[in-house]
């Protein structure tokens, strides 16, 4: 029982330490989101597994996007919520020519990073060694699979390259 305790209370911890909501980050950093942004809306700020993340709507962009920083306020990445209608061409059809046009895809999101190297993220679920999973493709711009990882339903979690 003691065992099962410990281990209760570190998981607890370890959530805790995971995300910490209104979070208020340095001017600097708020100066430099607000200038990156000018026109985010809705904006939420939270410290996220080590780094600072800024949580906003940008009208007629996404409405659902997130900024996230280093410690010291230094830009990383960020990532908005997009339509299949968005993706670019090549991205679309590699995911197509692989899954076929009629997938239904539960989420899509388009991340530009401070290196340069944008990614598109499509998530679908799908049928893997007969359980239900929630499916994560990552693709360059030109439409080159990165990446795929497996999400087992129940929280089950299991991550790999396929």
């Amino acid at each position: 029982m003691k065992k099962i305790f410990i281990f209760a209370v570190t998981l607890m911890s370890m959530f805790a330490l995971g995300c910490e909501k209104d979070y208020n980050p340095s001017s600097t950093t708020r100066a430099d989101f607000q200038q990156s942004y000018p026109n985010a809306v809705d904006v939420e700020w939270e410290r996220e597994h080590g780094h600072i993340v800024a949580e906003f709507k940008l009208p007629g962009v996404s409405n659902e996007c997130e900024a996230w920083f280093t410690k010291d306020g230094t830009w990383v990445l960020t990532t908005f919520d997009i339509k299949k209608s968005e993706l670019p061409q090549a991205v679309l059809n590699a995911f197509e020519s692989e899954y076929g046009a009629m997938t239904p895809i539960d989420d899509i999101k388009y991340v530009t990073r401070s290196n340069g190297d944008d990614v598109y993220f499509i998530e679908i679920e799908n049928i893997v060694d007969n359980q239900l999973v929630d499916l994560f493709l990552d693709y360059s711009p030109d439409g080159k699979l990165l990446r795929t990882w497996v999400e087992v339903e129940y929280y089950e979690n299991i991550y790999y390259y396929l």
